[in-house]
């Protein structure tokens, strides 16, 4: 990797690494601690990070409609090094507004980088790195209003499927209720998101047989005490968790650590693959595409006309004749990795997923950019790339703990799959395995039969309009068109028509 592309990675990591201490203790957490919080900084953060970069160099921002006034160029050769300074010091700005607790490692990080990567900053500083603090702040300033959004709001539970605090959690708020009015960086509004199966209205429900094929499935595949649920199974659930604890954050952080796992494997099959230059746009891209995604998810989450509660509750309450209640079940939970809870339940509705909707979002948009970019990249007729990849969790690393029993630190155990649309899926149906999820809440199928399976889409063309996948894949398919790529590469990824 070159020196300059080396530069620019610091900061990616380094914001990575701003989510990780900020849901561990140890660090002073609880500057942008949640998801929707850490999506919205990880944007944000990257975001300047390639208008930094990039409007130094003469280019278009991503963020900024009127970005703020270049210096005085002192010469065509100083620009590639004015562009490094200026996109780390945007970077670094983001980050010690939106992670005030962090400020002292943050400046030294800043200490550390100016001195590690002196050879290839300008020799006049002070203008250039001005100009990218101006950057960030502006791009901060976007979202000024978020501590606003972020809550809490007045949710009051009590309409038909409304979630509700579980009983064994009687702490609980309702994270992010009001979250779904933040401000949109990319994204115009996606209107005409399906409402889950058995919801007619918001005050009229029916349960269906859709409901209930995944009400028994996520019955016996998401409990607590084992019935049906394989070990690679319960894998796949945990290996995809982030659900906030200590050391892993929250899966915008994940998924920006399979995005890097991809761009590193292309890196050394094919080295002249990607420019600089496009490695930072799908990077900046990817993260500000989960940062929307998480406002339009939490504005359905809490939508009257999509409002879903969780399996912990639904499970006890039944489905009437379609599925008789089961008193006392409880989930296996989101993984409560270095800690000790068991049978935990997210702090909001279910649908739709944000697991779902976030990795959606970075893993469409990514495979949408190397399909356009790359000539070894494809799509077959069905929408399915061929962007093989391996990753290791850090739900999985050999050192995170697992809460349950001796509390151990869970197995190395890095997963590989043949295509990023398989990632999709498995991030989404994780989800069931652990019980904190409907299957519809993250994926559904085209054209189900009433009577039948309710499957998973093996492929892209048979992906339903319901659910966090489907959501997910339009914010990418927008986000998208804004970096430039063509609609027609969009379409082959058959995740681009809405019916």
């Amino acid at each position: 990797m070159p020196a300059a592309s080396k530069a620019m990675r610091f900061w990616v990591n380094v914001s990575l690494e701003c989510s990780r201490r900020d849901h561990t203790p140890a660090f002073g957490s609880g500057d942008q601690t949640g998801p929707f919080m850490t999506s919205r900084a990880l944007g944000m953060a990257l975001g300047a990070l390639y208008d930094g970069y990039i409007t130094t160099l003469g280019g278009q921002s991503l963020l900024l409609k009127t970005p703020p006034p270049l210096p005085a160029l002192p010469g065509s050769q100083c620009m590639e090094s004015c562009a490094n300074l200026s996109a780390a010091a945007a970077c670094h700005e983001v980050l010690i507004h939106r992670y005030p607790k962090q400020a002292s490692s943050l400046n030294e990080a800043w200490a550390f980088w100016t001195r590690l990567f002196i050879s290839i900053l300008p020799p006049d500083q002070e203008p250039w790195e001005l100009y990218g603090r101006m950057v960030g702040d502006a791009i901060h300033h976007l979202g000024i209003k978020d501590r606003n959004a972020r809550g809490p709001g007045n949710f009051v539970p009590g309409g038909p499927y409304t979630h509700n605090v579980p009983p064994e959690e009687p702490d609980q708020k309702f994270a992010g209720s009001i979250w779904g009015t933040a401000k949109y960086l990319l994204i115009d509004e996606i209107t005409d998101f399906a409402e889950p199966p058995g919801r007619i209205s918001a005050t009229s429900v029916q349960p269906d047989a859709h409901f209930a094929a995944d009400f028994k499935k996520v019955q016996v595949k998401g409990a607590l005490q084992d019935r049906q649920r394989t070990q690679d199974e319960e894998v796949i659930g945990i290996y995809w968790g982030y659900d906030g604890p200590p050391e892993l954050g929250t899966p915008p952080r994940l998924y920006m650590q399979v995005v890097l796992a991809v761009l590193d494997e292309i890196q050394s099959r094919h080295p002249d693959g990607l420019s600089e230059q496009d490695e930072l746009l799908i990077i900046a891209a990817t993260a500000l595409a989960m940062a929307d995604a998480a406002i339009e998810a939490w504005r359905y989450k809490y939508s009257e006309d999509h409002m879903m509660w969780r399996p912990v509750l639904g499970i006890r309450h039944g489905l009437g004749n379609l599925a008789p209640p089961e008193p006392g079940w409880r989930p296996l939970g989101r993984p409560d990795t270095n800690r000790s809870g068991v049978g935990l339940t997210p702090d909001f509705p279910a649908y739709p997923s944000g697991h779902a909707t976030f990795g959606a979002a970075a893993f469409q948009l990514l495979r949408t950019f190397l399909v356009h970019k790359l000539d070894q990249a494809s799509f077959t007729p069905e929408g399915l790339d061929n962007l093989a990849f391996c990753f290791l969790s850090d739900e999985y690393n050999g050192r995170n703990r697992d809460p349950r029993g001796d509390k151990e630190p869970r197995p190395k155990l890095p997963r590989s799959y043949s295509s990023l649309w398989d990632a999709i899926i498995d991030n989404s149906v994780s989800r069931v395995y652990i019980g904190v999820h409907w299957q519809f809440d993250g994926v559904t199928i085209k054209g189900n039969d009433p009577k039948g399976d309710f499957g998973i889409p093996s492929v892209p063309i048979e992906l339903g309009r319901r659910g966090g996948v489907w959501l997910g894949c339009q914010v990418a398919n927008q986000v998208a068109l804004k970096i430039n790529i063509p609609q027609a590469v969009i379409n082959d990824s058959k995740v681009a028509d809405p019916a």
